[in-house]
Formats: structure tokens, sequence, C-alpha cells
């Protein structure tokens, strides 16, 4: 077995991979670096990881929870884990410019979303930022668009203002009009989410002449499918199955 772990702004997220099989995910909280010890060491128990792993491979966009986690690894697996982008490439041709500063979770989005289409794609993910990023009929990475999560704009509002609330997004607003300040935040976020979303696929389509299939991932993803018909699919794993797809090339190629 083996290990995919993307460590993100907010979570981390683990796959456990029996050859190119996911066969078990975990997540843990990449906002408390000093309790990572303790959740991995849960985590190992849980799937009976011990001494049953023989490679563990990281994307990170996230540096202080990576240097945590490396160590835990290391002490707890005794495995010394290989990151994507500096000890395995992300297999993809990227016509973008400083395709280094590009994080590695986009680009891993956009391989594992032509393994699924080997076509165009519009990849959505939607979580702490929302990215919208495209790929052509020949799986080359275009470029995107980064936007404010649902959870970010509800604390850039709350912070920069004196009175207003921190709001939780969880569900669909009732009414579009909200009858108090929570219902006004909660609809502000949600629709403005929904709208702007909508906007960047027409756009992107349009700038294409292309009709892409659209495939979207991360913790708001459903409430964007629910809302929004052309995407085509919710997939949770797609940067953990861009990690397989990667070291899966790395190894035919070693």
């Amino acid at each position: 077995m083996w290990l995919a772990i993307d460590i993100g702004n907010t979570n981390i997220h683990a796959g456990v991979f029996e050859g190119d099989v996911l066969r078990s995910s975990f997540s843990l909280s990449s906002s408390e670096p000093h309790m990572l010890h303790d959740s991995l060491a849960k985590a190992i128990s849980t799937c009976s990881l011990k001494n049953s792993v023989s490679a563990v491979i990281i994307s990170s966009v996230n540096p202080k929870p990576e240097e945590v986690l490396f160590e835990c690894i290391k002490t707890r697996l005794h495995v010394s884990p290989q990151k994507i982008g500096k000890d395995i490439p992300v297999p993809l041709s990227v016509f973008a410019e400083y395709p280094e500063k590009i994080g590695a979770d986009r680009l891993l989005n956009a391989v594992a979303a032509y393994e699924r289409f080997h076509d165009s794609a519009i990849i959505i993910d939607a979580g702490t930022a929302i990215t919208v990023d495209v790929i052509n009929n020949h799986g080359a990475f275009l470029g995107g668009i980064i936007a404010p999560g649902m959870a970010i704009s509800s604390k850039a509002l709350h912070h920069a203002t004196a009175l207003l609330p921190e709001v939780s997004i969880t569900k669909k607003p009732d009414t579009i009009l909200g009858r108090n300040t929570v219902e006004a935040i909660r609809s502000g976020i949600y629709w403005g989410a929904i709208g702007m979303v909508k906007q960047y696929i027409e756009l992107i389509c349009k700038e294409l002449r292309d009709t892409p299939a659209i495939i979207a991932t991360g913790g708001s993803a459903p409430i964007l499918a629910r809302e929004i018909p052309s995407i085509a699919s919710i997939t949770p794993h797609l940067t953990l199955e861009g990690i397989q797809c990667a070291y899966k090339a790395w190894r035919e190629r070693e």
C-alpha cells in the first residue's frame, strides 16, 4: 500500500492506495499543525497502516503543516515522503506563465480530469479558494481563475466590518432576500458564489469557442453542482487521483 496526501489550506486529505486503486481515505486538519502527530497516529491505527505503507507521496500548498507532517510520517510510518513538484514531476504540459508558481493541487486536478475525460475540461475546485482551471483536448493546462471561497468571503466580511458576524454557509438560503443580517450575508455569499462560477463558465466557453466537460471537487462542490446543471460530475478525491496519476507516470519512467 502507499499513501497519497494533499495538504491544503484548511484540511489535509489522504488516500490509501493499493496499486492504482483508492481503497480508503481520511482527513486531518491543517489549521492545527501541533495536533498532527496525534491525528496521524489515530488514522494509522484506524486504517491499519502500520508496517504496511511502502511510499508516501505528498502534494502541498501549505508549508507549515507540510513540515510537521513530513516528520510525523518519518516517525510513525518509517517512510521518507516524496513531494510532487520536487521529487515527482506533474505529467502535464502547462501553457501558462511561471508554471513553477502554480499550485500543485490545480495541476494535479487537471491531470486527473484528463485521465477521466481524455478531452478538454473545466475543473472547479471549491474549497478555501474557488479555482476554475482549463485543459485543452490534448490535456495541456491553459490557465485558470482564483477567487475567494465561501468561508473566506464570510471571514472577510466579519473582519473588515465592525458589526457583521461570520456566517457559516452550509445550506441553500430559503429566500433570496434575507430577513435579518445573518440571512442577508448567507444569501449574498451563497448566490454570489453561484453567479460568479456560472459567469466564469460562460466566459471560458465563449473564449475557447468550446463546451468542455465540467468537473467539480472540494467541500463546496455539491452546492455548486446543485445550482449549476452544466457541472457533469462531482469527484471528491480528484487531487488524490492526480497524485496517483503522477506517481504512476513517474514509476513507469524509472
